[in-house]
Formats: C-alpha cells, sequence, structure tokens
C-alpha cells in the first residue's frame, strides 16, 4: 500500500507549516493538529497511511500518542514517525518501544521529508 494520507501533529506553527508544504510538494494528503489531542480525535473522524508525531507536544507528547494509537486495533496497524528535538540514543530507542517504525531528529531537511517517510514505511523514494 502506498503512503497518500498523513496525519501530521506539531505543535510549533513554524514547522507544522514548513512540514506540510514539503510533504503536500511531494504529493502527499496532509491533514495536521497542533496537539496530541487533537491528533486523537482527527484518527478518530479519518483513517490514515502514516501518522508524524512531534515528540514534545503540550499535554499529550508525540509518545504518548503513539502509545495509544499502538494499543487501539483500529490504528495499531498505521505505521507512526516521531520527530523529535530530542536525539539522544535513548529518546530515539523510548519512541521505538512505544511503537513507532522511525524516528526523525530535529532540525531536519524539510525537502526530504517525504522521501524519507517513504524509506522509512518499506516504499522507496
Amino acid at each position: 500500500m502506498a503512503i497518500r494520507s498523513i496525519l501530521l501533529a506539531e505543535d510549533d506553527p513554524h514547522i507544522r507549516r514548513v512540514s506540510e508544504i514539503a510533504l503536500r510538494r511531494d504529493g502527499f494528503d496532509v491533514h495536521l493538529a497542533g496537539d496530541g489531542e487533537e491528533a486523537l480525535s482527527r484518527l478518530e473522524a479519518q483513517r490514515f497511511d502514516l501518522i508524524i508525531l512531534d515528540g514534545m507536544m503540550p499535554g499529550l507528547d508525540g509518545l504518548d500518542v503513539c502509545r495509544r494509537i499502538k494499543d487501539d486495533p483500529r490504528s495499531a496497524h498505521v505505521p507512526v514517525i516521531i520527530m523529535s528535538a530530542r536525539s539522544q540514543a535513548s529518546d530515539q530507542q523510548a519512541g521505538f518501544e512505544a511503537g513507532a517504525i522511525g524516528y526523525i531528529c530535529k532540525p531536519f531537511n524539510a525537502l526530504s521529508l517525504g522521501a524519507e517517510d517513504r524509506r522509512l514505511c518499506g516504499k522507496g523514494t
């Protein structure tokens, strides 16, 4: 299955907008959430091929949201990627333990975000 629809949860409006533009440019249908609660609400209303979560959001952070996604049989199959400024190996390990398939450290190259998402999901570029 090709990745078409992406849910991007990011609390920083600038990073959210730059990421959205880059992903849309690469042909993805991008849906936005400003925090973890909004991401879970959007996931209740619609299905996505990929979910990208900011690791550090107010309220529910990306790891909390990832765990909830993976604990729900309706969404457990959806790949999740964590994007975070926390770049220590232990932070990345926590992301994988929460159920993420990939971990992108900020700052990142927004122009290659779509290709990185495809690579992490095993779909090539």
